[in-house]
């Protein structure tokens, strides 16, 4: 069992309390698993409508729901884009620095659960993401070991964490309290703001 902080609250608010603190008004931030949209909401409300959100999803069904989510929200349309397009394409469409980025893996709630994340675009998303995160910066990593095929995108997840540069990164886990090997996680990565040099 991996071996972190066990907290009694929700993951998911645990990564939406993290996030909250390094954002502020007008910054750009990437959801990079749309899913039903609640996590692009909450980022938008952050970031307001001087900011933008890009969303990634490869089905179709989760763009239509988020867009309904923001729609209904009154979230203003020039505040986010939404792709049907993999995680592993942001840097196709982001082209400058980020603030934060949410990775929620497995399956679309709702959705066909034979359709998950995968290691490969997980893995490249993770690493386009982290590059175009400026200093002080989060990514967030909910990670579901339990369904078929969770267990192996997560182990990737994992080496890819662990390969991080501790100069450049700093890394916390969170389970929930009596936590089993299939129970989902939370990794999140701050980028370390830049030292400055003492003249």
């Amino acid at each position: 069992m991996i071996e972190g902080e066990c907290i009694s609250s929700s993951l998911l608010d645990r990564a939406h309390e993290v996030v909250a603190e390094v954002l502020q008004e007008g910054d750009t931030v990437v959801d990079a698993t749309l899913g039903n949209g609640h996590d692009t909401l909450f980022l938008a409300g952050c970031v307001g409508s001087s900011g933008m959100v890009f969303g990634f999803d490869i089905q179709q069904a989760a763009i239509s729901s988020t867009a309904e989510r923001l729609e209904a929200a009154g979230v203003d349309r020039y505040c986010y884009q939404l792709k049907c397009e993999s995680h592993a394409e942001i840097g196709r469409y982001v082209t400058g620095s980020i603030r934060a980025a949410m990775f929620n893996l497995g399956y679309l709630p709702g959705g066909d659960k034979r359709k998950i994340t995968q290691s490969r675009s997980t893995i490249a998303g993770l690493s386009t993401a982290g590059s175009l995160l400026s200093g002080g910066g989060v990514l967030t990593v909910m990670c579901y070991p339990g369904h078929d095929g969770g267990a192996d995108e997560v182990a990737k997840v994992n080496e890819f964490v662990h390969a991080l540069d501790i100069d450049q990164w700093s890394v916390s886990l969170y389970l929930r309290r009596e936590a089993t090997d299939e129970s989902p996680y939370l990794w999140v990565v701050n980028k370390n703001s830049a030292k400055t040099l003492s003249s």
